[in-house]
């Protein structure tokens, strides 16, 4: 069983490079493997085309202990005849993880016509699988008979599983499942990726692709798996949309069910509130009926009323009577005391004021003591 990817690079060379060292054989179609790197260059210089794409890449894996290393590199040698006939093509045969694969280096431009190699698109995909299987079922090997995977794992995210580990694509896959099951729309599902994940989406068409905010170019969603597709996602926007008319039905039955034990509460609500009216009209009709017995004994209840009334009115004259008597013996109480006071302040103001002429007679002594002085100094001094 062999799976099939491609891709593209701008550097035949670098490609050439990392290929060649990893490969346990190597062999060419249309070039000598070991001068497949200025062969092809000078190929492109050519006809002036070396810029932009300068090869493209393919991958085909095969099942664990299906074939041998030179085996793989024959059945790849016949599939890059298949796949690029007038293109020159290094196949390299790497057996460094379980499954030994082939990678394919196709110059982009053809050695004949000077025309670019075209492989864009499923279309692209989808091609060179069919001559994949194609080649293997000549060799009696076997072929995957679903290629549309609902997620599709490259050699490098297979490795990464086995050491548990997760890849920067198996990270958009779990984000693209989430937001795609927060959403019911492709729109909402947009905003909600970049928003919560930071990843952005680009529609072209029916070509989908996603950007990693740690990669520098966007991702293919066929690269994902079929489920990250355009058709896969809106499959789950219309699953997500069935299942929230669903738990509307179940609400919207739940919230029924909810009104009439509302409307069964009021009505039992209703019957008991009737039942107190009607035990509130029985008690007072009870009341009467007893006002009325205790008439017929000679109980006569207003001349009661009356009574405590008078009995109120009489103390409060009491109390009225108690409080101004007790209040104008207080008002006497006060007036002694402020006249024992003025009596003990009038002494106090005596010896005041008969200090206060001591002192003056005392400044009047000095001053005359004084003059006398002055007087006697000045007749000395004639």
């Amino acid at each position: 069983m062999a799976t099939i990817q491609l891709g593209t690079t701008g550097s035949a060379s670098k490609l050439c490079n990392y290929a060649e060292k990893r490969a346990v054989v190597k062999d060419g179609h249309n070039v000598d493997a070991d001068y497949a790197k200025s062969q092809m260059k000078q190929t492109r210089e050519l006809f002036s085309k070396n810029d932009g794409v300068q090869a493209h890449h393919v991958i085909q894996s095969f099942q664990p202990d299906e074939v041998t290393p030179e085996k793989a590199n024959q059945i790849g040698l016949e599939l890059a005849e298949k796949l690029a006939p007038g293109h020159e093509v290094a196949v390299y045969t790497h057996d460094d993880t379980n499954h030994v694969h082939n990678h394919f280096v196709i110059n982009s431009v053809n050695f004949e016509t000077g025309k670019k190699y075209q492989a864009h698109g499923n279309e692209a995909i989808e091609h060179a699988r069919s001559l994949s299987d194609e080649v293997c079922q000549e060799h009696d090997l076997s072929i995957v008979k679903e290629h549309n995977a609902s997620a599709r794992y490259t050699l490098a995210e297979k490795q990464l599983l086995d050491k548990d580990k997760i890849s920067w694509k198996e990270q958009m896959r779990e984000a693209i499942d989430n937001s795609r099951d927060s959403s019911t729309n492709f729109d909402s599902f947009k905003k909600h990726l970049e928003r919560n994940y930071g990843i952005e989406t680009k529609l072209r068409g029916n070509t989908l692709s996603f950007k990693h905010p740690d990669r520098q170019r966007f991702t293919r969603a066929n690269k994902l798996g079929a489920d990250y597709e355009k058709e896969g996602l809106e499959n789950g926007f219309a699953r997500q949309i069935g299942r929230k008319q669903e738990h509307e039905r179940t609400v919207s039955g739940n919230e029924g069910i909810k009104r009439d034990n509302d409307s069964l509460h009021q009505s039992s609500h209703g019957r008991g509130q009737e039942e107190r009216e009607h035990g509130l009209r029985a008690i007072k009709s009870d009341t009467r009926e007893i006002e009325q017995g205790h008439g017929q004994y000679g109980i006569d209840f207003e001349q009661a009323r009356n009574a405590v009334k008078a009995k109120r009115r009489q103390s409060a004259k009491d109390i009225d009577r108690w409080t101004r008597a007790n209040s104008k013996e207080q008002q006497q109480n006060d007036s002694s005391a402020e006249r024992a006071t003025r009596g003990q302040q009038r002494p106090n103001a005596r010896d005041e004021q008969r200090d206060q002429v001591k002192h003056r007679q005392h400044e009047k002594q000095s001053k005359q003591r004084r003059q006398k002085s002055k007087a006697r100094d000045d007749g000395l001094s004639l």
